[in-house]
């Protein structure tokens, strides 16, 4: 799936769901457009979010696989690792299809693998594996020490697509302060969904809050790469896979903290890591996903 163009002082002119402004969408949106329809025991499908002939953001497909993995294991698990790989772009304007494939249920422990696909070919393959063991860590690493997000400045998306634009839930502020400049996809990121995001208000239904983690994992992450390059032309990437594990029980009652590096990057291809914490300092999930660059 390739990286949504770079943030910008214009939002631009989105022709999709929410175009009509951020008060359009919200966490029951975004819930909507994760859910799947189920059509078999271990088949679901997705709606189209957009036109025909736009490209469809790699974090929806990647949390609609998990939500089709979910749906076919035991109560009371709830995943604690997933590996996707991104095979090929999908289209905004199709519905894609989600085989699952159960590969193992045994007393602590299920896994899953899930098959996207699209015009009859695969998009995305994601395994996961869940757990009923409802263990937590008890030891973690903490946050960065950066501003608050009341004191930080917002990032505002520039997105070509006529399809969802991958932001419009989320408010979501760069983890700097005003005076460090403008905003980069590369920089920590504080965000929170818009529109009833307390969590002890929100009736989730049937999309996890795992889900929506996963969606917004994909925002902003690996063009992480190209800072050490120099090169801040996010257009010309492509994610190859994505990789997370949750630590902690998935919280969106408030702010989070995804904070992200790059350990290796090459003329190819670049590895980015990223932490997302409570704002409390609880360690939520750890992410990898390694990208592509294009010349």
């Amino acid at each position: 799936m390739t990286v949504p163009d770079a943030v910008g002082e214009d939002p631009g002119a989105g022709e999709g769901p929410g175009a009509g402004g951020d008060r359009d969408w919200g966490l029951p949106d975004l819930m909507a457009v994760l859910d799947l329809e189920p059509l078999e025991q271990e088949l679901f499908r997705s709606r189209a979010t957009g036109e025909p002939g736009f490209r469809l953001f790699g974090g929806q497909v990647a949390a609609q696989a998990l939500v089709a993995a979910e749906r076919t294991t035991p109560a009371g698990a709830r995943a604690h690792s997933l590996h996707a790989y991104f095979l090929r772009p999908g289209d905004t304007g199709r519905a894609v299809v989600f085989r699952v494939d159960p590969l193992q249920d045994g007393r602590t422990f299920s896994r899953r693998r899930v098959t996207a696909i699209q015009g009859g070919k695969p998009i995305l393959c994601l395994e996961a594996s869940f757990t009923t063991d409802q263990a937590t860590t008890g030891y973690q690493v903490g946050p960065p020490v950066v501003p608050d997000p009341e004191d930080c400045p917002p990032m505002v998306w520039r997105y070509r697509s006529t399809g969802l634009r991958p932001d419009r839930p989320f408010d979501l502020r760069a983890a700097i302060t005003a005076e460090a400049g403008p905003p980069h996809f590369s920089d920590d990121l504080w965000f929170r969904t818009r529109g009833g995001w307390d969590g002890a208000t929100v009736e989730y239904g049937p999309v996890s809050r795992t889900a929506i983690l996963v969606y917004v994992s994909d925002l902003t992450f690996v063009s992480g790469i190209l800072r050490p390059l120099g090169r801040p032309d996010v257009s010309r990437l492509t994610s190859l896979d994505h990789v997370m594990w949750f630590h902690n029980e998935p919280r969106i009652d408030d702010w989070l903290l995804f904070t992200k590096s790059t350990p290796a990057t090459g003329r190819l291809r670049g590895l980015a890591q990223g932490s997302m914490f409570h704002r409390d300092g609880t360690l939520i999930a750890t992410v990898a996903q390694e990208g592509l660059v294009h010349h």
